[in-house]
């Protein structure tokens, strides 16, 4: 199942979802329609009673209606607040659960570890860095949170950390970025919004009787025995109706979660191609003291997020939201010998930079997949293929490009003060005239000081800017979403000014621009989360000709052939409606536009349009980095990663 079919497969599952919990709903407005007329029954005969001929004594048609109306409005009002609740993304899940972020610029060498192992799977497979986040349980366990891509979160305990070697941290890495790429985070949320309004009638029920211990105390009337039974009743009714809401809900994250944890095992094994690192986290997890238990208050709400289970409670086994530890090892590993990792030492950190020294020469050999004048015609046909996935030699390549990166870059990089000067170091112009325009619009928005260091970052800059401006950009972004709203909107202004300064917008500029803003103005909440919602891409017919002949144009200069490439790009889909725009009808003012309809379309259309892309710019079997980071940009912005092209310097 590649990245647009497991989106796709995970957007079933949510109409699969809905559908499971309108009947939860039926089912439990039944419940409690029965419990509140039986309740009535044994008011009026003090009896009670055992069949609907005798509960029709007591049956009122407008009661009915009432408890129903209540019970709905109740569910509905509780599961909206969770869902704007958790609108903000993965970072509201990881501080529920007690997380706290992992400052990039940390000296801690296990807070080193799982940066480097993060920030490596990320580059390699083109998706923006998430931020990471600490939970300081000693269990062994993971999660992914976000709505997408662009706003996901790891979260991991210190527990996994202290216990599991950088090739088992990268297996569970693997596993977390598969849910990232499945579309099963969004998945999640909606699930745990769902569920919550269910959730809630249980949570009342427990809060009304527990206060019923002050109303004993404070009883002097003859009404008050009378007070208290018709709460207790009320309590009790609402507290049976929410167990019964908990048995829907773990029945409806079994029913979704089991076969996607499978799945995401699978990938983390192609990913890393190996099944060692995994499996042996696994093992680790059914040999450690703690297992992979979380201590947090909300562990239930979010048990099937987790890398593994995180409650330690007694479960019925057809109700787990995740397959059993031997089950999942089995799959991995068939010839598994049914031994677990017994917990005995703390792996080491400090033999982190021996093997590393120790695998730099064997990588360098593996990981120059690119040349800085093109990109190979296969990889550039098969990029959308690989959409969502990060091979073992990714994974390398982007740890040997890290590790090339000058220090003064990577130390930036870890600093929201730092990142920020790295992307206006971006965006100086090569002209004397212009340059010196666009330091002043820094003194003038920032300060001098700050000015002063994008200066001395420029060049450092350049070098690296030529063919790896995307890559650069991610490894930036989660420490840029470090920031407040207020530093946030500053910088924003400076990007827009210094790109404004020559009062004209190259693409390069443009990739830099959309690719920030989009991506940090959803963080920030200024931006609106587009809903996909096109079936066919005629829908979005003019967004799809003014991209495809902006990249035929780009890559083909000579018209014919610029011409040829869209035909090419057009028939690769079977889009024979789309139609070529002239060259002067192709601006960079109405690109974005164009990129916010693209946004709307449906997984598997944007397949269709990102082959398409490809196709195009691949026509004569030369594909420029410039044309291959313009479509991986646009890849980026529509939400699908597409893996770079990582240019070995040596």
């Amino acid at each position: 199942m590649n990245f647009f079919e497991a989106q796709d497969s995970a957007r079933r599952s949510t109409t699969l979802l809905i559908l499971l919990f309108i009947l939860a709903v039926v089912l439990l407005l039944a419940m409690s329609n029965f419990i509140v007329f039986e309740y009535l029954y044994f008011i009026e005969y003090q009896t009670l009673s055992f069949s609907l001929s005798q509960l029709e004594l007591v049956f009122d048609s407008n009661l009915s209606i009432l408890v129903s109306a209540a019970i709905i409005g109740f569910i509905t009002l509780g599961s909206f607040y969770k869902l704007v609740q958790l609108s903000a993304g993965g970072s509201v899940i990881a501080q529920q659960l007690g997380g706290s972020i992992v400052p990039r610029s940390s000296d801690d060498p296990l807070h080193k570890k799982i940066l480097n192992v993060v920030e490596e799977m990320a580059i390699a497979s083109g998706a923006p860095v998430p931020q990471v986040y600490i939970l300081e349980d000693r269990g062994i366990n993971a999660f992914a949170a976000g709505w997408k891509t662009t706003n996901a979160v790891i979260g991991i305990t210190q527990g996994a950390l202290e216990k599991l070697t950088r090739d088992e941290l990268q297996g569970v890495i693997a596993h977390e970025f598969s849910h990232i790429f499945n579309g099963d985070m969004r998945l999640n949320i909606r699930l745990i919004a769902i569920l919550h309004g269910i959730l809630m009638i249980g949570m009342l029920g427990r809060m009304i009787l527990r206060s019923l211990r002050y109303l004993r105390t404070s009883r002097n009337n003859k009404g008050g025995g009378q007070a208290v039974l018709l709460i207790a009743g009320i309590g009790g009714a609402l507290a049976v109706i929410g167990y019964s809401g908990t048995f829907f809900g773990n029945w409806i994250k079994s029913l979704i979660s089991r076969q996607r944890e499978y799945l995401a095992d699978a990938s983390a094994v192609q990913f890393t191609r190996s099944s060692e690192g995994i499996a042996n986290a696994l093992k680790k997890i059914g040999g450690a003291i703690h297992g992979s238990a979380l201590l947090s208050a909300a562990v239930d709400e979010y048990s099937h997020a987790y890398f593994a289970r995180g409650d330690t409670g007694i479960n019925f086994f057809l109700f787990r939201t995740h397959p059993p530890l031997k089950q999942r090892i089995l799959r991995i590993q068939p010839d598994w010998d049914g031994k677990y990792i017994l917990d005995k030492s703390r792996p080491s950190v400090q033999t982190e930079g021996a093997v590393r020294a120790a695998t730099r020469k064997q990588r360098k050999k593996t990981a120059a997949i690119g040349a800085v004048t093109g990109v190979g015609f296969n990889r550039a046909m098969n990029a959308v293929e690989t959409i969502g996935e990060a091979s073992q030699e990714q994974i390398d390549a982007a740890q040997l490009w890290r590790q090339q990166l000058p220090d003064v870059v990577l130390e930036n990089a870890a600093s929201p003060y730092g990142a920020q000067a790295l992307v206006l170091a971006l965006l100086i112009d090569k002209n004397a005239a212009i340059r010196q325009q666009q330091y002043k619009v820094l003194n003038d928005t920032i300060n001098e000081l700050h000015t002063r260091h994008v200066k001395q970052l420029q060049q450092q800059v350049a070098d690296v800017a030529g063919t790896q401006t995307l890559p650069l950009i991610d490894l930036t972004l989660p420490t840029l979403r470090e920031m407040t709203i207020e530093q946030y909107q500053i910088f924003a202004s400076c990007v827009q000014q210094l790109i404004a300064a020559d009062r004209k917008v190259n693409l390069r500029e443009w990739v830099i621009q959309r690719l920030l803003l989009q991506h940090l103005d959803e963080q920030y909440g200024l931006r609106k989360k587009p809903i996909a919602k096109y079936f066919v891409l005629g829908s979005a017919k003019y967004a799809s000709e003014l991209i495809l002949s902006l990249l035929a144009y780009l890559e083909h200069p000579e018209e014919a052939d610029a011409r040829m490439a869209f035909d090419l790009g057009k028939r690769s889909i079977g889009a024979g409606a789309l139609s070529m725009l002239p060259k002067t009808a192709v601006s960079l003012d109405s690109l974005n536009n164009a990129m916010d309809e693209l946004e709307l379309l449906k997984p598997l259309l944007k397949k269709r349009f990102l082959q398409a892309c490809v196709s195009c710019i691949a026509h004569d079997a030369e594909v420029t980095i410039q044309a291959y980071e313009l479509t991986r940009a646009i890849a980026s912005c529509l939400d699908c990663p597409m893996p770079p092209v990582l240019v070995n310097k040596h």
